[in-house]
């Protein structure tokens, strides 16, 4: 199945341009798995969804080294030090407060299947300040994730 977006300059509250700080509270989770590269996190805001054409395991991966360029594609950060993390770890995930810029707004149609609950209607591409010109860097907010992301929008249209 084909999932197709359409591409919005303003959603929700949110427009393209928009500087955000975004945040969220750590929360405790547990190491699922590891290999050499990645920790896999047990993900406590989404759930399996079970008609789903697609599979998600209830993790959600993070680089190991806490050097490794991945982690300008991923909000989120773990403690203790993900190379200090074993399977079975107790750990925390949350989101240190981040400048971003919305360079993205689009909202699928119908909602999108990744394999996971609740499905994804409106999403934002951010970036954060610091690496606005870096072409690669940046991540997804799912508007209706049920993920406890708290978004402030600190500038407008280059404004504060």
């Amino acid at each position: 199945m084909i999932m197709e977006s359409i591409r919005l300059s303003t959603a929700l509250g949110y427009t393209v341009g928009d500087r955000l700080v975004i945040s969220a509270e750590a929360f405790e989770s547990r190491v699922s798995h590891l290999d050499a590269r990645r920790v896999m996190v047990e993900w406590p805001w989404r759930e399996v969804d079970v008609d789903s054409r697609n599979s998600w395991g209830g993790t959600l991966g993070f680089p190991r080294d806490s050097d490794a360029y991945g982690w300008c594609n991923i909000p989120w950060r773990l403690e203790p030090d993900p190379e200090e993390l074993e399977p079975g770890d107790p750990c925390f995930v949350g989101i240190p407060p981040t400048e971003v810029l919305v360079t993205t707004i689009e909202k699928f149609e119908p909602p999108a299947d990744y394999g996971f609950l609740p499905r994804p209607d409106y999403f934002m591409e951010v970036v954060p300040l610091d690496m606005t010109d870096d072409e690669e860097a940046g991540y997804v907010i799912y508007l209706n994730g049920n993920e406890p992301i708290d978004i402030q929008v600190v500038g407008r249209d280059g404004a504060t």
